[in-house]
């Protein structure tokens, strides 16, 4: 049984993630079309996927909701913010968005539905100001879901990151609450 649903966009529900939801999790972040873009590059056995609800999906400090397109998840999207320095979350009223679609469920607006739902709730319900995601500049489809939700580039990390046997650009995406269209 799904979590209660927590934001409702046009195509999908946000719901939190639950203990039960730990062997989708693991299933997408072991399945190299998502931990390759994500540049996570090692396996997640059960208690792995386990410790990782507990420590992160579970931190009561960041949004993390699993996408879910009628009775099953597609995918998970995450708000996460900074405790220190200039750019905390407190002082900078800002975030970072992070996201992965499970490769079944590519193609299908899912990731641009629920990203553009956590951006309305960063602006509108956490009163953030800026809304940021970094992506590798190899990864279009990321740019593109991005771009489409009025998100600027705003610098590139040269050869900041291993990806499948070189070093490559990430690519660094903001969007402010003053410049945010709302449809």
């Amino acid at each position: 049984m799904p979590g209660p649903v927590f934001l409702e966009a046009d195509a999908v529900t946000l719901r939190p993630v639950e203990a039960a939801d730990v062997e989708f999790v693991q299933r997408c972040m072991n399945d190299p079309r998502v931990w390759r873009p994500a540049l996570d590059a090692t396996p997640m056995n059960r208690e792995q996927g386990t410790e990782f609800f507990e420590d992160v999906l579970s931190d009561e400090d960041h949004v993390h909701c699993l996408i879910w397109d009628g009775d099953a998840p597609v995918g998970v999207v995450s708000l996460t913010g900074t405790e220190y320095g200039p750019g905390a979350t407190d002082r900078s009223r800002a975030a970072e968005i992070g996201y992965y679609v499970a490769p079944e469920h590519h193609g299908n607006g899912y990731g641009s539905d629920a990203v553009a739902e956590l951006v309305r709730y960063a602006f509108e319900d956490l009163n953030l100001r800026r809304a940021s995601a970094r992506v590798g500049a190899f990864n279009d489809a990321s740019i593109g879901l991005l771009e489409s939700l009025g998100f600027e580039r705003e610098g590139r990390l040269r050869e900041a990151a291993w990806f499948r046997g070189e070093y490559r650009d990430m690519l660094w995406y903001g969007l402010l609450r003053a410049d945010w269209r709302t449809e």
